[in-house]
């Protein structure tokens, strides 16, 4: 299957809009990519991942929680036509656009 890049990077410019809006830690949306790719693009455990850092994140900070819920949300109704390595290409290209955004 051919990459479609005109897509993957529509879908990265929803994912960069959406940490953009909600203030979303981009250091930890870079770490959910990470855990993505290193569990072979399992969808199952990534939304168990990020429930349970919504409801019971590391003790870093106050703001770590209200990150979780932001990146869980935007997970859950972020739906591309796509999975795995191309969901994964998307995701990275969108964290890299928020955090091109955030330095202006």
């Amino acid at each position: 299957m051919k990459t479609d890049w005109t897509e993957i990077m529509r879908e990265a410019e929803k994912v960069a809009n959406q940490l953009i809006r909600r203030g979303v830690d981009l250091n930890e949306a870079q770490k959910l990519l990470d855990i993505y790719v290193q569990s072979g693009y399992d969808e199952g455990m990534i939304g168990r991942y990020l429930e349970t850092m919504a409801k019971n994140p590391p003790q870093r900070s106050r703001k770590s929680q209200g990150y979780f819920r932001g990146l869980r949300e935007i997970w859950r109704i972020w739906s591309p036509e796509f999975t795995g390595k191309e969901k994964a290409m998307a995701w990275g290209w969108g964290v890299r656009m928020a955090k091109v955004h955030s330095n202006r």
